[in-house]
């Protein structure tokens, strides 16, 4: 040997130290980047749950949950993903042949399984591959509109490249004799037949070529996908990992002091980037641009500009083009001049879209937040800078008014109870074992009345024990909370919750999905601590002890309508259905999206009280969906439902009549004698 010169296998391990210090260097200056970028938004504690956050990731991370909820595109992905988890040992085995071409894992390696199990999942990689470019080539699907798709293809090309040379390698390696030919690694003992008519040094020097190339694709990689839509591959573990654990429907609350409310030191919402939390910044990272979000959302299939994967990602692209500007000027201490999200990054009309329904978040693999996001936008608009839609205005003129968004006055509020002999619980008394929280369209809507009424019916006929609130129950806030008034939502939870706790309410009923969700997952931040059940639970319960007997029969077909705030939000599927099943003569049948990915009917978001200007409305939209079916009634078990499908049949000719579950049920035991 020459002096000077480094032995040959001293020489291929500093090229490779060389190459992994290059590349690691590389990749941890942009993660330091990235990690930076995100620590702008506003801390927000995702600490605690621990168990339900590990169980989250073996269900979504590894076992890819979400994904499989559409079959083929489910099984593209987990093939893709737990090849490379599998892979992970031919990278660190490559490392050590680099050095070493009689290198194998300490204690597994040179065993039949392990080859058999790299194998295996190699090859499902390149059927993964295959699956994904069908999909993108022949079915096209609409989902995909807007996402990068020249950096997809160039993604996949990159991992078919990594499968390709590490077959090649371990092939070349196989007709070296360096790995024996077995008959369980059959795709890397077949790439062996393109090497083993060649002398051995053509096969020691495409070893050497394929091993090399691996090891720099693989390198390569692990630098580009800091730059590229797969940041996910990196992120989205820690996204589904810190994703709230409440039910879907709770919102992040934005504490305001009332007192203090207006001085200059109060956040008001998302006027920047800065004011994102950090987990809102982190979903940018986490989003796949698989489209799941947008196919399912209400708004954009009904023609309507939101969608909520342009929206996370128009917010990444402004991230990324104004956050470093941000840092630099921090660094610096100065500040950069504050970019505006609306309109600069988001339209307005985006944002008033939305009806908070959570089918976004249903789909979302990665589970990012998007109505959050929505809603942190909507409450700069309107608390900050009081921009919304005109008709909205009347909205929040009557909750603060009047307490109920119709702008009726409060001594109204039990007339609809008239000669039903219910108690009203007055100042200073105590409720009974239930308090029934009739809301406010049960209260002042027409059509929302009969469903009131026959609760009432129902919960008398079980010889239940309740009361209500009468003129002392306020509207819960949640529309207020949902367009951005967090101020008014606050002012209404503590008046409600110090009510619900002077008259000692222990259990709530309720037959509106979005009292129900406000009242159970949103006022314990603000004292209130009580069991909230919603009717359909109550009365499928009351059904099964033989406490109600429906015994008259209702001739109906129902297709059953999911209420966002009590099925996707709360997870409220199974009751509402038992409960119609158990009156005789129904007949249910379900519509074309129902349950997880039922449609919404368009009322949540506060968009009950704004029109819908843009596109087909919505429940005109659902409403034909229900008539498809073939059924002549739409159940329902919220109020806003009930009216938004009815006034929808109406609007499309249909001959639908929609009722609540509650009616059905009392239909049938009207009459009947009292358990």
């Amino acid at each position: 040997m020459a002096r000077g010169m480094l032995p040959p296998m001293l020489a291929r391990a500093a090229l490779l130290v060389v190459m992994i210090a290059i590349a690691g260097g590389l990749a941890a200056r942009r993660a330091g980047l990235l990690t930076r970028l995100v620590r702008l938004g506003r801390p927000v504690d995702r600490s605690g749950e621990v168990p339900a956050r590990v169980a989250r990731e073996g269900t979504q991370v590894l076992a890819q949950r979400k994904l499989f909820q559409r079959p083929l595109p489910g099984l593209m992905h987990a093939l893709i993903f737990w090849g490379f988890l599998v892979l992970l040992t031919t990278i660190v085995e490559v490392a050590g042949q680099l050095i070493d071409p009689a290198f194998e894992l300490p204690l597994i390696g040179n065993t039949a399984w392990l080859g058999l199990v790299q194998d295996l999942f190699a090859a499902g990689v390149l059927v993964g591959i295959a699956i994904a470019l069908a999909i993108r080539l022949g079915q096209r699907p609409e989902r995909f509109v807007g996402s990068h798709r020249r950096e997809a293809y160039r993604i996949l090309g990159l991992i078919f490249w990594i499968v390709l040379t590490l077959f090649l390698a371990r092939g070349a390696r196989i007709a070296l004799g360096y790995a024996p030919d077995w008959w369980w690694t059959p795709v890397s003992t077949s790439a062996s037949y393109l090497f083993t008519w060649m002398s051995e040094g053509w096969q020691r020097t495409f070893m050497w070529l394929f091993l090399w190339l691996h090891m720099a694709l693989i390198l390569g990689f692990l630098v580009y996908i800091g730059y590229s839509k797969h940041l996910h591959i990196a992120t989205s573990a820690i996204n589904v990992y810190l994703a709230n654990t409440k039910p879907r429907g709770t919102l992040t609350p934005l504490r305001i002091d009332l007192e203090a409310a207006g001085g200059d030191d109060v956040h008001l919402g998302a006027a920047t980037v800065t004011d994102l939390t950090r987990k809102e910044l982190l979903d940018l990272y986490a989003c796949t641009e698989c489209g799941r979000c947008q196919g399912a959302c209400p708004a954009w299939n009904t023609g309507k500009p939101l969608s909520p994967k342009l929206l996370v990602m128009n917010l990444r692209d402004h991230l990324f083009e104004q956050g470093p500007a941000i840092l630099e000027a921090r660094a610096t201490g100065g500040e950069a001049d504050p970019v505006p999200l609306v309109p600069e990054v988001v339209d307005e009309e985006v944002l008033w879209a939305c009806t908070t329904c959570g089918a976004c978040m249903q789909e979302c693999p990665v589970d990012i937040e998007h109505v959050d996001t929505i809603v942190d936008m909507r409450r700069n608009l309107v608390m900050a800078e009081s921009r919304f839609p005109a008709e909205a205005g009347a909205l929040l003129r009557n909750l603060e008014t009047a307490g109920n968004p119709w702008g009726m006055p409060q001594a109204q509020r039990a007339e609809w109870a008239e000669g039903l002999d219910v108690r009203v619980v007055g100042e200073g008394e105590r409720a009974p074992e239930y308090l029934y929280w009739v809301g406010c369209a049960g209260s002042f809507d027409d059509r929302a009345k009969a469903i009131s009424r026959s609760v009432v019916t129902l919960l008398q006929r079980a010889r239940v024990s309740f009361a209500i609130l009468g003129p002392r129950e306020l509207c819960t806030g949640d529309p207020a909370r949902r367009i951005g008034n967090e101020y008014l939502f606050q002012t209404l939870a503590e008046q409600n919750v110090q009510t619900l706790n002077g008259a000692g309410a222990t259990t709530v009923i309720a037959n509106c999905p979005h009292c129900f969700n406000t009242l159970r997952n949103e006022y314990p931040d603000y004292g209130g601590d009580f069991e909230v059940i919603h009717h359909s639970q109550l009365f499928a319960r009351l059904v099964d002890e033989g406490r109600l007997k429906p015994t008259g029969s209702v001739p109906a077909t129902i297709a059953y309508h999911d209420p966002c705030y009590l099925g996707r939000h709360n997870g409220v599927y199974r009751e509402p259905r038992r409960a119609l099943e158990a009156v005789p003569g129904v007949e249910t049948v379900e519509m074309p999206r129902h349950a997880e990915r039922a449609m919404c009917c368009g009322a949540g978001g506060a968009r009950m009280w704004m029109e819908e200007r843009i596109g087909k409305r919505i429940n005109e939209e659902r409403a034909d969906e229900a008539a498809s079916t073939g059924a002549d009634t739409v159940g329902v078990a919220c109020p806003y439902c009930l009216i938004m499908l009815d006034d929808g049949a109406k609007a499309r000719g249909v001959d639908t009549q929609v009722l609540d579950l509650a009616q059905v049920l009392a239909r049938s035991i009207e009459g009947s004698p009292p358990a």
